[in-house]
């Protein structure tokens, strides 16, 4: 358990819900939809806001599982200063778009402080590593 007793054993991002709804065995859809409903794998509030944005047909179906267990909010002064770290260290600042938040920066910060693995799409991975964050993808999460 980590420092704030945050229960799941992986965050997912965008990228990473996307994976999930993109399954197409419905046995591991489903077992990756209860994994979400059960809090196995958290799901970050601005994370969810943004996949509703973007996927509003696949957001529909998952909102169930995302309801069941909740979303992790960046509540936490210690989120918020790592992920003001992380942006530093990428010379990025927090871009603020359209649909583009630094999420991922936000993500990261979470992970980090809470030493979560990211569950993301594999383009994504080496955005996490510039971040010094551990980030794996749907294969590796389901070894």
């Amino acid at each position: 358990m980590s420092k704030s007793d945050l229960a799941c054993s992986c965050l997912a991002d965008t990228h990473g819900l996307l994976e999930v709804m993109k399954q197409t065995s419905s046995n591991m859809k489903t077992s990756l939809l209860e994994q979400i409903s059960s809090g196995i794998i958290g799901v970050p509030a601005m994370v969810w806001q943004e996949f509703k944005d973007l996927y509003p047909e696949e957001a529909v179906e998952l909102e169930s599982s995302v309801s069941a267990s909740g979303t992790i909010a960046m509540r936490k002064k210690v989120y918020t200063a790592k992920a003001g770290q992380i942006a530093e260290k990428l010379n990025s600042g927090f871009v603020w778009g359209p649909y583009e938040h630094g999420i991922e920066i936000q993500v990261a910060a979470i992970s980090c402080i809470e030493s979560c693995p990211v569950l993301t799409s594999s383009t994504q991975l080496t955005q996490y590593k510039k971040m010094n964050a551990c980030a794996i993808n749907l294969e590796e999460w389901l070894k």
